[in-house]
């Protein structure tokens, strides 16, 4: 009984989220809704490392651009398919954040942020003046051959579902983690790490095993990203913003849930896409105010994100209300 009343609200979940694209035919709102399922599944990676294992990791883009355009070059050069370069970069994205995560997760708090920083800011400049590789900052152009092989498809319906499959699969992974002994480990590493080594936990491999898989899922969204826009440019697809993006969507839905992140990038999404919109050429950036307004209000009156106070509040309600109906 109890695995049903778990496992019924997920089911809905998936049963709506399959339905949100057919909720609309214009292409503007299409664009919305690949975008939150895009985001989702990039914030719900991140969430892997930043969430369950607490480490804050500002500089993901670099896997996501790896990701980006390696399938990219991939198909450009050689024409190999998108689907096959989408595991290339993701198998490089994990190589590499198997290297960088050796060095690096030995730091902690601020150091380990700045660490990934400068990772995501390295890459950047290589791939501005690689020129002959990657276009530098004139940005790499895709050409639009639609067909299932290419990844490239006519239809915003058809983008959507993708995105959707790519969400889930993070989320399912999430959940497998949530509930083994890996995710256990990585949530004793959050709270207390020298607690966590004095118990015998293998901290430095817990922690690398978290990035890596972190790693690989975030490049798989960049070669989406790349399939869906059809154009890539290093000071975008490596950028801090992009990394802060993930951060953000994950912390104010709620770090370490598997359903945080996807929370986040649906408010997140819209509001940024909208307020572009509104707010035009003329006040470029200044989206970013009202970005750093929400994340002010959520960590002064939900520290814990909207799905963990949510669910506390519940509770208390709950307790309450047993304990008036009992008196």
């Amino acid at each position: 009984m109890r695995s049903i009343r778990s496992w019924l609200p997920r089911a809905v979940l998936i049963v709506l989220l399959s339905l949100l694209p057919l909720s609309t035919s214009n292409n503007y709102y299409m664009d919305i809704i690949v975008q939150i399922f895009m985001w989702g599944a990039a914030a719900s990676a991140w969430n892997i490392v930043g969430g369950y294992a607490g480490q804050l990791s500002l500089g993901h883009a670099a896997f996501f651009g790896i990701g980006a355009y390696t399938s990219s070059l991939l198909f450009i050069a050689f024409g190999l398919s998108p689907w096959i370069g989408m595991l290339a970069g993701g198998g490089l994205s994990a190589l590499f954040a198997l290297l960088v995560g050796y060095l690096s997760v030995r730091l902690r708090g601020p150091f380990f942020a700045l660490a990934t920083i400068a990772l995501a800011e390295v890459l950047q400049i290589l791939a501005i003046y690689w020129r002959d590789l990657t276009g530098g900052g004139a940005g790499l152009l895709l050409p639009f051959k639609p067909g299932l092989v290419n990844f490239m498809f006519e239809s915003k319906h058809t983008y959507a579902y993708v995105g959707l499959g790519f969400l889930l699969a993070v989320l399912v992974v999430t959940l497998a983690i949530e509930r083994s002994r890996l995710g256990y480990y990585l949530v004793a590493i959050r709270e207390e790490e020298d607690a966590a080594r004095a118990l015998g936990v293998r901290v430095l491999r817990m922690k690398l095993v978290a990035i890596v898989i972190s790693a690989f899922f975030t490049s798989l969204v960049g070669s989406f990203y790349a399939q869906y826009i059809l154009w890539l440019e290093p000071p975008y697809a490596f950028s801090l913003e992009l990394s802060t993006q993930f951060a953000l969507m994950a912390i104010i839905g709620g770090l370490g849930t598997w359903v945080g992140p996807l929370l986040g990038a649906v408010l997140i999404i819209p509001l940024a896409i909208f307020l572009r919109a509104w707010l035009g050429a003329a006040a470029s950036g200044l989206y970013l105010v009202f970005y750093g307004m929400i994340l002010v209000i959520v960590v002064l009156f939900m520290r814990q994100g909207i799905v963990v106070e949510t669910r506390q509040a519940f509770r208390r309600w709950m307790t309450g209300h047993r304990q008036l109906v009992s008196g």
